[in-house]
């Protein structure tokens, strides 16, 4: 028998926002939360009843251009309210999927995650596709407000657990 320490989960990335930098982030932070672009105790996010396998989320954005924006990030969970993980700004330049969509390059992190040393951004500033992930422990609800858009019409977000 497996025990659920030993197991792995693979999961892929899956497109869970798209934006359009119009976004007014949080100002007012009730409690009671009921939803977001992700719940982690859902069976997609490798959900089962009120636990999940998703102890870390990594996030890469896509853009139609090259331009600059901000996206932030925010959490809840079952009774709480919605806290911020983090404010990312970003820079989209060379780094092509395909036509003029360009992934993001560059991720400037101002964390406001409460585990401090799990997050972070990875593959930073040298023509890959840059990376954000945190620790996810603790949340069910995850969503996004993008905002500051230059020369950027749109951005999706797509998100794996591991």
């Amino acid at each position: 028998m497996i025990q659920n320490s030993e197991q792995t989960s693979l999961s892929s990335y899956r497109l869970v926002f798209t934006g359009d930098g119009t976004d007014t982030a949080p100002t007012e932070f009730p409690l009671g939360i009921t939803d977001g672009e992700i719940d982690l105790h859902d069976a997609a996010w490798g959900g089962k009843g009120t636990e999940t396998k998703a102890n870390r989320l990594c996030m890469i954005i896509l853009a139609d251009q090259a331009g600059s924006g901000t996206l932030a990030v925010t959490g809840a969970c079952d009774g709480g309210p919605e806290e911020y993980i983090a404010s990312l700004v970003l820079t989209v330049g060379g780094t092509v999927e395909t036509g003029t969509n360009r992934w993001v390059e560059t991720i400037a992190l101002t964390s406001y995650h409460i585990a401090e040393d799990s997050i972070l951004v990875a593959d930073n500033a040298d023509n890959h596709v840059s990376k954000f992930g945190f620790d996810a422990a603790g949340y069910r609800y995850i969503n996004f407000y993008s905002s500051a858009f230059t020369n950027v019409t749109w951005v999706k977000v797509y998100v794996r657990y591991f």
